[in-house]
């Protein structure tokens, strides 16, 4: 049976660095920032044909409503000040839900998008998918610098639903390094000329990708 690989796209952040504004809604290249990477996932010219099902979670209506036609689930995230392990564990219970592991036959995966990646491409989730490993994690670099998404193996998914208060999916690549598949963007005959992993936290950083 084939690989069961969800993605779970995760928009609940606080965005403190980003000031008032939800940084999610604030509009990059004509559109919303978070619609790039639901673009990318579920868009007419995505990868979507990678992931088995995907999740998107998020605390705001305003956010969930940028999802609002394409074929994902909607997960609402109403304890956002919990932090990434609350979007983590709702997301990754909408994937199992009704569904017991390893039933159907096939290994079981899950992608995490964070969603301020605007540049990152296609080209670079299909590479971290087709990277994954049964009881791996797969993390994508662009010269040395680790980024999102990260892949994790169904072997993790005890692991990350019982994250403890103020954990990250990073704390689990850190006690896992002998699991870790360092994954070079740039060892591609054509590395893409910007950092596809590159994240905005702030309004400089948004404005200054959105000149180039």
């Amino acid at each position: 049976m084939p690989d069961r690989i969800y993605a779970i796209l995760m928009a609940s952040g606080f965005s403190k660095r980003f000031g008032t504004e939800n940084k999610l809604l604030a509009p990059f290249r004509g559109k919303p920032l978070a619609r790039h990477t639901l673009d990318l996932v579920c868009g007419p010219d995505s990868c979507m044909d990678c992931f088995y099902r995907v999740l998107f979670v998020a605390a705001e209506d305003a956010v969930l409503a940028l999802a609002e036609g394409l074929a994902l689930i909607p997960v609402r995230n109403g304890h956002p000040e919990l932090g990434q392990r609350e979007s983590i564990r709702l997301g990754l219970t909408a994937a199992g839900s009704g569904e017991p592991g390893g039933e159907s036959g096939g290994e079981e995966y899950y992608l995490f998008f964070p969603c301020d990646q605007p540049l990152l491409d296609a080209a670079a989730v299909r590479r971290v998918t087709a990277a994954r490993r049964p009881g791996c994690i797969v993390q994508p670099c662009y010269r040395g610098e680790p980024g999102n998404p990260v892949l994790f193996s169904g072997s993790f998914r005890e692991e990350l639903l019982n994250l403890a208060q103020g954990e990250r999916g990073r704390n689990v690549i850190g006690r896992r390094k002998e699991n870790l598949i360092r994954l070079e963007l740039t060892e591609t005959p054509c590395p893409p000329p910007q950092n596809p992993l590159i994240d905005i936290d702030d309004p400089q950083t948004l404005a200054a990708l959105d000149r180039i």
